[in-house]
């Protein structure tokens, strides 16, 4: 105040911080949110405050407008003005007003926000649910993506566990990354009532973070904060966020609750995490190699990070099934990582979960995955991975509807995540809900038009639905050729092409026999060539081949599953014939 000039940058819309088409001095800043233009009297005091921090404002009131005493401390009222304070008012909403209209009419390429839904719309989420929006790198090179989305991703984490707070997953809230789209929009997607967004600028070892709730009904500021730390306090400011945000939401903070279980002391090798987890969530081949070495970096700084080492073996699982490694190799890896994460940190539920994928991918140990399962979920009941696992588990043992129902609660935690709609869409298939399956595959399709085996599935569905030319083409538009080969070997076969289908599951064999035993076996079962479909069947037994897993629930397999062999293959697989 005094003769220092400074900024308030003030939004009447819904633009997100992370808006590019802004000036950069507002971007560096927090914000003030007042929807549809509305000045509460309590933020004109506010502003007096700041003009003249060492005078009283002395405050008397009309009526308020409703919520706004959240928005900035609980302060209601109007004041008494000086012509100066009139005149810094009015010049505010000039810029506010100004701004808007730059971007209204100077700036036509922007794309206009789609139409919010009405509060009512948004009201239907509880109360207390909340999505992490990814914080905005504003570092002068903007060379800090990797932290602030490994703050944003470590905030999710502390604030699931808080027990009575619905908690939106990374994959869902990531979606609305770099785009400029309404709060309430956002909320409605992902069936919020609050939205946290905030900042983070690094320059060297010191850190500017900011972090602001937002109720998305009204727009209303629930809560924000700015925090000017050293590098070494990042923990304990995520801390503090995730028990304020706990305390406006008036969420039953237990004790201990959000105090992280999987730190580490070296500052260096929590940047070499956070830098791994980058790579890792981008899920190919080559970035996963990446977070790999980045993991191991990490690890030869702290050998005792737990979270790295969970890491580690999720990240080596993940290999075996993206063929970066070979299954023995990749899976023993995964294990002793994974072990070595528990032994570090008994608390840490993804560790679990990595070995229930080796035990029931790879190992064909369903007990052992079973067990796996149930520690996850005891540790992590809304993690959506430790569901998916579970569900998988299910969906194997011929449990169908109990598959279902967990895929359905995993989608609701991770709204946006489309391998669990490709999930669900799988089972209602196999339990022939053939509209329903193509409802959730379609919405797989939407969030993620790449997804791996997506356009194999909708053929399976079409194909059941008896619509064989919708089948092809969505066969041919399959991203994997080994689903792509396989789905062709098929709808050529079941529309009497003998010599495509030949020459599909053809190259199929030539190309991916060593990885694909699992569906050159449903081609040969689909044309009911048993011989041929258990020759391929005790292959995969032999590779490991994960794709085993569904022989009880693959509708393709149908035609096997009355051959005496079949018995004896559940066994050798550990399934149960029930």
């Amino acid at each position: 105040a005094g003769t220092r000039a400074f900024l308030l940058p003030v939004v009447i819309d819904g633009t997100l911080q992370s808006d590019e088409r802004i000036p950069d001095r507002f971007r560096e800043l927090q914000w003030s949110r007042l929807p549809g233009g509305e000045v509460p009297p309590a933020f004109i005091e506010r502003v007096l405050r700041l003009l003249s921090p060492d005078e009283p404002v002395a405050v008397v009131a009309p009526r308020p407008i409703a919520g706004a005493r959240h928005s900035i401390g609980g302060i209601h009222g109007s004041a008494r003005w000086s012509r100066g304070a009139l005149l810094a008012v009015a010049a505010l909403a000039l810029i506010a007003a100004g701004y808007f209209a730059l971007a209204r009419f100077m700036l036509p390429e922007r794309s206009t926000p789609p139409t919010p839904p009405s509060a009512a719309v948004v009201a239907v989420a509880p109360e207390k649910s909340i999505a992490v929006l990814p914080f905005v790198d504003m570092s002068e090179k903007h060379d800090q993506e990797y932290f602030s989305d490994g703050l944003s991703e470590e905030l999710i984490d502390q604030l699931t566990r808080i027990a009575d707070l619905r908690v939106i997953a990374r994959t869902s809230s990531f979606a609305f990354k770099g785009k400029n789209q309404d709060m309430r929009t956002i909320a409605a997607q992902l069936g919020v009532a609050n939205l946290l967004e905030g900042s983070v600028r690094k320059a060297g070892s010191e850190l500017r973070i900011t972090a602001q709730l937002i109720r998305a009904a009204d727009g209303v500021h629930l809560w924000s904060q700015t925090y000017d730390r050293k590098l070494t306090d990042v923990f304990k400011v995520q801390e503090d966020i995730a028990a304020t945000v706990a305390s406006a939401l008036k969420a039953t903070l237990q004790q201990g609750a959000v105090t992280a279980i999987d730190k580490t002391t070296s500052i260096e090798a929590h940047n070499l995490y956070l830098q791994g987890r980058y790579f890792a969530v981008r899920a190919t081949v080559e970035d996963m190699g990446t977070a790999l070495g980045y993991y191991e970096q990490a690890l030869r700084l702290d050998p005792d990070y737990a979270a790295a080492w969970a890491a580690l073996g999720e990240a080596h699982a993940w290999n075996a099934q993206f063929g970066n490694a070979s299954v023995a190799e990749a899976t023993e890896q995964a294990r002793a990582a994974a072990r070595t994460a528990l032994r570090l940190d008994p608390r840490l539920s993804e560790p679990h979960a990595t070995l229930a994928l080796i035990h029931s991918s790879y190992d064909f140990d369903w007990a052992g995955a079973r067990v796996e399962v149930d520690r996850a979920i005891a540790l992590d009941p809304r993690n959506p991975e430790n569901l998916m696992r579970s569900g998988s588990i299910a969906f194997a043992f011929g449990e169908i509807d109990k598959a279902i129902q967990v895929y359905r609660e995993a989608t609701a935690i991770d709204p946006l995540r489309a391998s669990g709609y490709l999930s669900l869409g799988g089972a209602l298939h196999a339990a022939g809900r053939e509209d329903e399956a193509l409802e959730a595959l379609r919405s797989c399709a939407r969030i993620t038009p790449g997804q791996v085996k997506i356009h194999y599935m909708l053929g399976q569905v079409a194909l059941a639905q008896k619509r064989p030319t919708e089948a092809r083409a969505f066969i041919l538009a399959e991203m994997a050729p080994w689903y792509r080969l396989t789905g062709l070997a098929i709808i050529e076969d079941a529309q009497g092409n003998r010599a495509a289908a030949d020459a599909a599951l053809a190259q199929l064999t030539k190309d991916y026999g060593d990885t694909a035993a699992a569906q050159i076996a449903e081609v040969y079962a689909h044309r009911r060539d048993l011989d041929s479909a258990f020759n391929w069947l005790e292959r995969g037994v032999a590779q490991r081949d994960p794709g085993l897993r569904w022989l009880k629930v693959d509708p393709f397999y149908a035609s096997i599953r009355g051959d005496p062999r079949y018995k004896e293959l559940l066994k050798k697989i550990g399934l149960p014939e029930g």
